[in-house]
């Protein structure tokens, strides 16, 4: 059985190269490569998160939001029964940050507990957000609950709102009950505040199908109502908005529909929060039609002094893989990747580890997408990446690694060749590449690829025998905007080329 391990958030480094401006240089690591090493200050993407205790991190379906130089997380954890009918107890989990990296547990805020009421155990408790309204000097928990609505035919229609409320950040929230959106249930939904004011974002039901129109509805004052909505539009099957301002305009995300699984990423925008433009699209940046694995959740500003870098904050419900709704296979339970707005078009980077400056509001990234293929289950696709050559020569598989999960695999038992790559979209500019390998050795010809990116294909000649993982770096100048990068082996039968954690940053 294959053995795992769960990182913190704080996780694996970039691993470092020589800074050599438009050269080639190689550098072999010794028996044990680099990642093995203490966790560097990165967002590693398909991996478990852990927080300062080492514990992981559970808070799914929520919203981190700033206050003065700390940062707050608020989601609720949940975890797949091994028995359906006795469901485990859901909570409002809270964490706190000063980087967006390293994540520490603060408390749970709500813990479901007994079998009556709205918060029983195992009932549905999601999408939790956590404001403060200055003004009344309340900290208020927004969050899903079991409306208990059902239609003409008997069937469950969606959720009321539930309300908690603090004087205190970290204090005692007090539940206020539930309450219904102009007498309807709703689906998923957010909360949206611009200065004194807040909004509720939501898909709202009708009296005998859920999911029919979406609705933009002012709180009350105090935060703790909703009135009636300001805009009514098309929902256009999408769910979980939320809305971000960006400049003077406003930008509306939402997820699709599809149980657990990854979804596209849809968006709309506005300038007054009452027109707002047909749905479009989130470009993802190498293609991706399921958000690299992911739900949309949340926009996440990043404020500093060169300006702002937006986050994507991405639930990856993989803890329900396996059942009887499609669910993720990837690693992992969140994923968050740069989001960048290229001519009001927002394009979302499916980087495998992200660096944050806090301080200067800027992110930097690993420009390879699903670098350590832990983004799908293994023997299935590989997600981001092409494969050819001799059908079944390429996949993924499980490691026994305590460092990976998974790893790309290159091996038949007859003569074969295989090819793996990966365009990568690159500015132009100098590059190391890094990457983790094994070899069988004895092989006609394997190598790893760097080519189109302006120069002469750069080929990293794989054929010795390496049978524990080793790094290699290399540098190289990009051109032409982009670089295609993979591994290739060819081979009589039998022999075997390992490939994991792949990275590219710019020196």
């Amino acid at each position: 059985m294959r053995e795992t391990k769960e990182f913190p958030m704080r996780h694996r480094p970039f691993f470092g190269a020589a800074a050599v401006a438009v050269a080639l240089a190689v550098a072999v690591g010794g028996a044990a490569p680099a990642q093995a090493a203490d966790p560097y200050d990165d967002i590693a993407n398909d991996t478990v998160w852990l927080d300062t205790a080492a514990a992981p991190i559970k808070a799914q379906g929520g919203n981190v939001f700033q206050e003065g130089d700390t940062w707050y997380w608020v989601g609720t954890g949940m975890d797949k029964s091994s028995d359906l009918s006795n469901p485990l107890a859901k909570s409002i989990n809270l964490y706190s940050s000063s980087d967006l990296e390293k994540w520490t547990f603060e408390k749970a805020l709500v813990t479901q507990s007994g079998t009556t009421g709205d918060l029983k155990t195992g009932a549905w408790l999601g999408r939790p957000q956590l404001i403060h309204n200055e003004e009344f000097g309340k900290y208020i928990i927004w969050a899903e609950v079991a409306s208990g609505l059902t239609n003409s035919l008997g069937k469950s229609l969606g959720n009321a709102q539930a309300v908690f409320v603090s004087d205190s950040l970290t204090g005692t929230y007090t539940y206020q009950g539930k309450q219904l959106t102009q007498g309807r249930s709703a689906g998923d939904r957010s909360v949206f505040v611009e200065g004194d004011n807040a909004y509720l974002v939501y898909v709202r039901d009708s009296t005998e199908t859920r999911n029919v129109d979406l609705n933009i509805a002012p709180l009350s004052a105090d935060w703790l109502t909703v009135g009636a909505p300001i805009w009514t539009g098309d929902y256009g099957h999408h769910e979980a908005p939320g809305i971000v301002k960006v400049g003077s305009t406003y930008y509306l995300f939402a997820s699709g529909m599809n149980d657990w699984a990854g979804t596209p990423t849809a968006y709309r925008t506005s300038t007054n929060l009452v027109t707002w433009s047909t749905w479009a699209n989130v470009v993802n940046q190498p293609a991706s039609s399921t958000s690299f694995g992911t739900q949309f959740e949340q926009i996440i500003p990043v404020t500093g002094t060169n300006g702002t870098a937006f986050i994507y904050n991405g639930d990856r419900y993989s803890q329900f893989y396996g059942g009887k709704t499609p669910a993720p296979g990837g690693i992992g339970r969140n994923a968050w990747y740069p989001l960048t707005f290229d001519a009001g078009v927002p394009t979302l980077h499916g980087a495998t580890d992200v660096s944050v400056d806090v301080a200067s509001g800027t992110l930097d990234w690993n420009e390879v997408a699903n670098g350590r293929f832990d983004q799908e289950v293994a023997g299935t696709t590989i997600p981001q990446w092409a494969a050819t050559g001799t059908a079944g020569a390429v996949k993924v598989e499980n490691t026994s690694s305590d460092v990976t999960n998974r790893q790309l695999t290159l091996w038949s038992a007859n003569a074969f060749n295989a090819w793996v790559a990966q365009n990568v979209t690159l500015p132009n500019g100098t590059y190391t590449l890094t990457f983790d390998y094994k070899a069988s050795g004895n092989a006609t010809k394997a190598f790893f690829s760097i080519k189109n990116h302006g120069g002469t294909e750069i080929q990293t000649d794989l054929n010795a025998a390496q049978s524990s993982w080793a790094t290699k770096n290399v540098t190289f100048t990009v051109t032409t905007g982009t670089a295609r990068i993979g591994a290739w082996l060819d081979g009589t039968g039998g022999q075997w080329l390992n490939i994991d954690n792949v990275s590219i940053r710019r020196d």
